[in-house]
């Protein structure tokens, strides 16, 4: 017993000693509004919202927890439309690094790549109920430094919806209910801020 205490502090030391060692950052929260553009029927509303937090591994590797929300409603009858919600897990990784687009850019300039899974719902504005989908989510988000602190970003995601049953304007896609389960996309792309904290200086993406 007294060795596997002694192992376990020794690990943990560890980990506080390679912890301290980061030089940069190593969470961040990011908040970004802009577009969505639905599937079918295809609509877009400058109504997207999303937020996240995120973990820097290393330099190179990273996961994060995002939600977003998008609202689509059809011009010619106001009456249709879908709320759609989505959560989700992924892996971040430092594109810009890895092509040294910060050197090129004089530090100000980087790119990150991210993907993952999650949840979505779509709710009918009219109907009690929810559609209840699973999601995969991959995108780009190129990168603006500001400060230590913080950076703008531009961020363009493509979600696939896995078992969709109606369209984002609320309706069925051959006008009634069926319990066939359809394929469905949204495209976000929203211009957003990422706060670095933690006891350095300087956020992951950049040192």
């Amino acid at each position: 017993m007294t060795k596997k205490i002694i192992l376990l502090l020794l690990f943990l030391s560890l980990c506080v000693s390679i912890n301290a060692q980061r030089r940069f950052d190593q969470y961040s929260l990011e908040a970004g509004y802009g577009l969505g553009i639905s599937g079918a029927p295809g609509i877009t509303e400058f109504s997207h919202f999303e937020i996240g937090f995120r973990y820097m591994v290393d330099e190179y590797w990273g996961v994060k927890f995002d939600y977003g929300s998008d609202r689509f409603r059809t011009d010619g009858s106001p009456e249709l439309g879908t709320d759609y919600q989505r959560y989700s897990v992924q892996g971040v990784y430092n594109l810009g690094r890895t092509l040294a687009l910060t050197d090129y850019a004089n530090g100000y300039f980087n790119m990150l790549a991210h993907g993952g899974l999650g949840y979505s719902s779509l709710k009918n504005i009219n109907k009690n109920g929810t559609d209840n989908i699973g999601n995969v989510i991959v995108g780009i988000t190129p990168q603006l430094y500001l400060s230590d602190d913080f950076a703008l970003t531009l961020d363009t995601s493509l979600i696939l919806n896995f078992s969709q049953h109606y369209d984002f304007d609320g309706t069925y896609p051959d006008g009634k209910p069926t319990n066939n389960a359809f394929v469905g996309n949204v495209i976000n792309a929203s211009i957003g801020i990422t706060y670095y904290f933690g006891r350095n200086k300087n956020g992951s993406d950049w040192n």
